[in-house]
């Protein structure tokens, strides 16, 4: 199955978001992704479970949130109620990983785990068997428009490789700098959730930006699964 594609809204125009967000989903997004930043984890504040609960109000297409937060644990609950269906927290957030994931598990929401680009893939060795997911940022995380920086591509094929290996069931996303030109690139690297965010909502045409995106992640995936 092709890697789906999350759009992610921090780049997006506020006084019109629904519109915007109904653009990208009526274009082939597959979800919808929340950059919640709190100011201290990350330099610059986003906004918060809010904006989330305004479009669950309007669609029932699935969420996704990305947690770049001091105190992820208290928006869980919050979020579970809004039916996110993956909650992504920092791994250099919090020292007591095994007690967030199950919190995250015990409200039904699938958990994962988020890598800053210093942070090595081996930091999740012990903890991988017992998450959903990990999301590996390719750029510093907190804002949008950013460059990719290639070589964490890196991770993601070691994650990749390291599943089948081991026989895991994680997810594997990425985020940050992820563009049309590149986009084919962090598909074949092995992501199963590419998200985009100025890539989408920063384009003159957002559906035209959509349509062009999950085309050259679907020629990637099946000129992939070709070889």
């Amino acid at each position: 199955m092709p890697p789906i594609l999350s759009a992610s809204i921090l780049n997006a125009d506020f006084t019109r978001l629904w519109e915007c967000v109904s653009e990208a989903l009526s274009s082939g997004a597959d979800m919808v992704h929340f950059d919640i930043a709190d100011g201290c984890f990350v330099p610059n504040l986003t906004f918060g479970p809010m904006i989330v609960k305004a479009l669950r109000k309007v669609t029932n297409a699935p969420f996704d949130a990305h947690l770049m937060v001091v105190n992820p644990e208290q928006y869980i609950e919050e979020l579970a109620e809004l039916k996110v269906e993956y909650i992504y927290f920092h791994y250099e957030a919090t020292r007591s990983h095994y007690r967030l994931v199950k919190k995250i598990r015990d409200y039904g929401v699938k958990a994962g785990i988020a890598l800053n680009p210093s942070t090595p893939v081996n930091s999740l060795t012990d903890i991988l068997p017992d998450i959903d997911a990990v999301l590996i940022m390719l750029v510093e995380p907190g804002f949008g428009g950013q460059k990719m920086i290639p070589r964490m591509l890196g991770k993601i094929k070691a994650l990749a490789r390291l599943r089948e290996e081991e026989g895991m069931n994680y997810v594997i996303a990425a985020d940050g700098g992820i563009k049309v030109h590149n986009v084919a690139e962090v598909a074949r690297s092995g992501a199963d959730i590419i998200v985009v965010g100025s890539g989408i909502f920063a384009q003159e045409d957002i559906g035209a930006a959509v349509t062009v995106l999950k085309k050259k992640i679907s020629e990637a995936f099946l000129n992939s699964t070709r070889k």
